[in-house]
């Protein structure tokens, strides 16, 4: 709904041009119940099941979501991370076509691609998740998602999950950072 109101598209500056070079990271093709998907993958240098699911904001999996994979595995140190892509390959370069690539993300397709992430990491991972804004309120979703595989959730500024059955069923704790003064996701 957000990305229709033509305020909040106006909202968002373009981002600077910037390519990712040198990056400790690979793509990789994830199986889902439909099409391929893809994700940005950085290792952590010994083998381990913790995992950090993040979550482009609604530019997409671009290089600065990718540079902030790698800074996040690095600071966070013994953890694997998967830059998840819930936009197919599309990355937007100004925020018109941020919202329309973002208006036009299927809640099914978005499903299957976390689901296929989950099952690429195995039963036996132990699953965080971080977002920004789009991205962060698929960080609660994937949460969700993951079951009792759930360690943690972050969400910079994403929609909250209203429907309190539903996040009864929630097995982490989750870190919550909002505006107090925004005219779109507000304390109300």
């Amino acid at each position: 709904m957000l990305s229709k109101d033509e305020s909040f598209v106006a909202s968002h500056l373009s981002p600077l041009p910037f390519v990712l070079e040198g990056g400790k990271g690979k793509m990789i093709s994830i199986k889902t119940a439909g099409a391929k998907a893809n994700a940005y993958e950085v290792k952590a240098a010994k083998p381990t099941k913790n995992y950090l699911f993040v979550i482009h904001e609604w530019w997409g999996l671009n290089d600065y979501i990718k540079r902030e994979a790698e800074r996040l595995q690095k600071e966070l140190g013994n953890l694997n991370v998967i830059a998840i892509d819930l936009y197919d390959g599309q990355i937007a370069t100004d925020a018109d076509s941020a919202g329309k690539i973002m208006s036009s993300i299927k809640d099914e397709r978005a499903r299957e691609i976390i689901n296929g992430v989950i099952k690429y990491v195995g039963k036996d991972a132990k699953i965080s998740t971080i977002g920004w804004c789009f991205g962060g309120g698929w960080s609660l979703q994937a949460a969700l998602m993951c079951k009792t595989q759930a360690a943690g959730c972050v969400v910079y500024y994403g929609y909250p999950e209203l429907n309190l059955d539903k996040l009864k069923s929630l097995n982490c704790s989750v870190l919550g950072l909002y505006a107090k003064n925004d005219d779109w996701i507000n304390p109300e």
